[in-house]
């Protein structure tokens, strides 16, 4: 019986958080990606996941988020998984129109949901620079950022994991602060990335890690 009920347990996806992506690399360059995360249910709790599926529909095109691959984010008591980094074929622009998510539990069992990709209006350069000076921060704002006004520090460990995050308050065209008043959020931290949003949510701007030591 115990076996049977554990088979029978389905997910059910309750939400999804889809955004396009601009992310700076070393070189300075920006590529794009899609960020996909889920917020499941399943009766037989939160470590029966097998995969998460995107297909771009009209393309059939598919990505797989296995748990090798997956991140875990708390929104409070929530839990999502995804990732951050799905890439289009030959590192292209995601067409607009609609995707399916499929998400697996260990038994085969299955949650579908879609949604439609709306591009965004991206600004033609960075809508912040962020760098750090002798013991200080800092965050200036382009003039010309559009509608990407929000912006989080992503405090980040040896292996580029997100250790603790914090929304730089609006203001002026300028923000700073002291390196030291970062390292007390994440001890363990080493890096710190900044990432500017749309008010919309659905587009982002990553920039280039910045090494705190």
């Amino acid at each position: 019986m115990l076996a049977i009920g554990c088979v029978q347990g389905k997910p059910q996806i309750l939400s999804t958080d889809v955004k396009l992506l601009r992310v700076q690399g070393p070189a300075g360059l920006f590529a794009e990606r899609l960020s996909l995360f889920v917020l499941a249910t399943d009766s037989d709790g939160p470590a029966d996941y097998r995969s998460i599926a995107l297909t771009e529909d009209d393309s059939g095109l598919s990505w797989t988020v296995g748990p090798e691959s997956a991140m875990v984010t708390m929104k409070g008591k929530d839990r999502w998984i995804g990732t951050n980094a799905i890439a289009w074929a030959g590192d292209g622009s995601f067409p607009e129109g609609s995707y399916s998510i499929v998400f697996t539990d260990l038994a085969g069992n299955e949650s579908l949901k879609t949604f439609e990709l709306a591009r965004p209006s991206f600004p033609e350069t960075a809508p912040v620079r962020f760098y750090t000076e002798d013991t200080k921060w800092y965050l200036e704002r382009n003039s010309t950022r559009g509608d990407f006004t929000r912006e989080w520090l992503f405090l980040l460990d040896g292996q580029s994991r997100i250790l603790q995050t914090w929304k730089v308050p609006e203001g002026d065209s300028r923000a700073e602060g002291t390196i030291e008043s970062l390292q007390m959020m994440a001890l363990q931290a080493v890096s710190v990335q900044c990432y500017a949003e749309n008010a919309s949510g659905t587009a982002g701007v990553l920039l280039t890690p910045v090494d705190l030591r």
